[in-house]
């Protein structure tokens, strides 16, 4: 008998079903594009509407330092606050879209795992499950949020404390640093146990809150399955990092052959091929958990069931254990 190996059933599940990771890849990838898009058109739009003046271009054209710091000065002043407010006004706007994008892509992706692996829904599919998963996912963002304002917070802190206590420069880089490194577990923890708890979303019914304290628990009685899990799928992914980076030295070692058009296609090329991996990678271990929260006990994938009987135009059959001809009883004596 087959021992019970969600890992590789989650590896299995993405090169079996292709298109559960291709899915998921669909709904990141329209995200990330529109974000790059909409990010350079603002950019666009906000250098397009500095007043630059003969002055101007003049003191820029004279190439000195002094000069041309002078220039954008002048160029810049008082388009603080415009850029601000656009950019906070972009930020908000692509969160909301994460938001709503994300708990539908989640969505459709854990429903085809699940249907994958015949693990029942406690409840249907309904607008409830979509609040709730999108309740995960503000979570989420608020949780980036808070980690980005910690990690400015932690380089004040440690600039204070230089400045007030006459701290060595070095010491206070190592404050910060480990100040920065507590900050990003914390959030990698927290980020990880909201992403988990869509499982349960989908899988129990469970409201936000409620899902995010079944994943806790479920952590804490299947700790060594799922630290497997994400072991093994970590290892993967440091192993695509390193030959990526070794795929993208190699190009950039060829650049006089190349030329340098052909060199950042390449690289760009490899970029998109381990971003896709990644996305397969991360679909793969979603996929072992909802294995493992399943139980062991669930249908595997690819493993036929035989009906009693057998198949006789195959010439499989199977023995119907309880013919008293097989039995070990002794038929009473006539």
């Amino acid at each position: 008998m087959s021992s019970f190996s969600p890992t590789a059933e989650g590896f299995r599940l993405i090169f079996r079903r292709p298109a559960i990771p291709l899915a998921e890849i669909a709904w990141r990838w329209s995200l990330g594009i529109a974000v790059w898009f909409v990010g350079g058109m603002f950019l666009v739009q906000y250098a397009d509407s500095l007043p630059v003046s003969g002055i101007d271009r003049l003191l820029l054209g004279t190439r000195q330092p002094a000069l041309a710091l002078r220039a954008l000065e002048r160029i810049f002043h008082g388009s603080g606050l415009r850029f601000t407010e656009g950019g906070i006004l972009l930020a908000l706007g692509m969160t909301i879209a994460w938001i709503v994008l994300a708990s539908l892509g989640r969505a459709a992706t854990l429903r085809a795992v699940m249907q994958e692996f015949a693990i029942t829904p406690a409840q249907r599919f309904s607008m409830r499950t979509t609040a709730s998963l999108a309740g995960l996912n503000f979570l989420r963002a608020a949780l980036a949020l808070a980690a980005l304002v910690a990690t400015l917070g932690s380089a004040l802190l440690a600039n204070e404390l230089w400045a007030a206590s006459n701290l060595p420069v070095a010491n206070a880089a190592r404050l910060w640093f480990l100040l920065l490194i507590a900050v990003w577990i914390a959030w990698a923890i927290l980020n990880w146990v909201t992403s988990a708890a869509s499982l349960f979303v989908l899988v129990n019914g469970a409201p936000a809150l409620a899902a995010v304290s079944q994943a806790v628990g479920w952590y804490r009685d299947r700790t060594r399955a799922v630290t497997s899990v994400g072991i093994w799928f970590g290892l993967a992914r440091v192993g695509l990092l390193i030959v990526s980076y070794a795929a993208g030295f190699t190009v950039l070692g060829m650049v006089s052959i190349l030329g340098h058009g052909a060199t950042s296609l390449l690289l760009l090329l490899i970029f998109l091929a381990y971003c896709a991996c990644a996305d397969f990678l991360c679909t793969g271990r979603l996929a072992a958990y909802a294995r493992i929260l399943g139980g062991e006990e669930g249908p595997i994938v690819g493993a036929g069931l035989e009906k009693p009987g057998g198949n006789p135009a195959t010439g499989s059959f199977s023995i119907d254990q309880s013919e008293l001809i097989l039995s070990d009883v002794p038929l009473p004596a006539t």
